[in-house]
């Protein structure tokens, strides 16, 4: 499969397209947890020292924003996996 058909590529691009709308608009509240709620517990477990996440003026700080890239990039690995198997049993049916 070519990297432009993996969901392993385009899940991190959309995270750093939503990063890019985030500084340059600067939105008041961060969608990606109501989306998200993994990530928002992972946030919240991580953040005890505000590395991740900045309280006071509701931002993702550069190492939410590599645990985001790197948890979207995982998801992505799980759906081209899942997507690798259905073709697998798709292809072994049609030749029986």
């Amino acid at each position: 499969m070519s990297l432009l058909k993996r969901f392993a590529f385009w899940l991190p691009v959309l995270t750093v397209i939503h990063y890019m709308f985030e500084v340059l608009w600067n939105p008041v509240k961060d969608i990606v947890f109501a989306f998200d709620p993994l990530l928002a517990k992972i946030f919240w477990m991580l953040n005890s020292g505000g590395f991740l996440y900045d309280d006071e003026h509701f931002k993702i700080l550069f190492l939410g924003f590599l645990v985001h890239f790197l948890l979207w990039f995982i998801y992505g690995l799980i759906i081209d996996y899942m997507i690798n198997l259905i073709f697998r049993q798709n292809e072994k049916a049609r030749q029986e």
